[in-house]
């Protein structure tokens, strides 16, 4: 998937090899600082999203290779260890520009522009695929509890939710909003926005929205932080932590670099946040300390 930005991290790109750990000066957020852990080697190809596979213990990478809305069949979807080192670089061929996954069940997700991806976890093997007519350019995706699959449309505005083999609307935006950034909650969807940066709320039963906070650059990414906070990302290179009251800070700050921050993952139970940085192949971990 905001808004005070009084300290800014400064970050040295550094070529060093997966699972190294690197020293990088930490951002203070006042409570919250973010660390360099590790970064991957640049055998990645704009990767745009990371989801941690915690049963398995293992990291999905969403490589769009270059173009992210061109339907060239280039896309793929790599293995990562949670050390940083890539098993399997093309575990999943023949998709276009792949973007959020999602897990439910034994199946792996994957929005791709204009479909619904869905794959066997256990063998990479896809197994189906819904497509959507027009150009909804589906972004990220998020699985509920009872393991509902819920999909952005960026340029329709849209979130749409799997029902009975088919994606069904059950939102909808203002035009120009671009939908990104999703998070599905017991009582609520957490939303960015990429034009407007904003970060919102919706009621999905009365289709009520508020904005929880503003300024957020462009909204890509949401991932809880287990305290009531959250990180979201700006594509263009910044992390923010976003309290319970929607005060945002800006814990990383890279853009100046020309290194974007995508679409990530967080694990609540080492505090490691998994982020991928698109055109820089690379993913990189933080871990997020006081």
């Amino acid at each position: 998937m905001k808004n005070v930005f009084p300290f800014i991290f400064l970050v040295a790109l550094i070529s060093c090899n997966p699972g190294a750990n690197k020293k990088q000066m930490p951002a203070s957020s006042g409570n919250y600082k973010l660390e360099l852990v590790w970064q991957s080697d640049t055998l990645l190809r704009t990767p745009e999203s990371v989801l941690l596979d915690r049963d398995r213990n293992i990291l999905y990478v969403s490589n769009v290779n270059m173009n992210p809305w061109e339907k060239d069949g280039n896309g793929f979807i790599s293995k990562m260890d949670i050390s940083g080192n890539i098993t399997l670089l093309r575990w999943i061929e023949g998709l276009n520009g792949p973007k959020g996954m999602g897990i439910s069940g034994n199946s792996l997700y994957i929005a791709d522009i204009d479909e619904l991806v869905e794959a066997n976890i256990n063998t990479g093997e896809i197994i189906g695929k819904i497509k959507l007519e027009g150009k909804p350019d589906l972004n990220d995706i998020t699985v509920g509890g009872d393991g509902t699959v819920y999909v952005s449309g960026s340029r329709s505005n849209a979130i749409y939710q799997l029902k009975d083999g088919t994606l069904a609307e059950v939102f909808k935006g203002n035009e120009g909003e671009r939908f990104n950034g999703l998070f599905r909650e017991k009582d609520r969807i957490l939303l960015l926005t990429s034009t407007t940066g904003l970060f919102k709320e919706i009621n999905p039963e009365t289709g009520a929205m508020k904005v929880i906070s503003e300024n957020m650059g462009q909204g890509d990414g949401i991932v809880p932080v287990g305290n009531g906070g959250y990180l979201t990302t700006s594509w263009k290179g910044a992390v923010f932590f976003v309290s319970v009251a929607g005060v945002s800070t800006r814990l990383l700050d890279t853009e100046s670099l020309g290194e974007n921050a995508a679409d990530p993952d967080f694990s609540i139970e080492t505090q490691v946040l998994y982020l991928p940085t698109f055109y820089k192949n690379r993913v990189k971990a933080y871990r997020l300390v006081k």
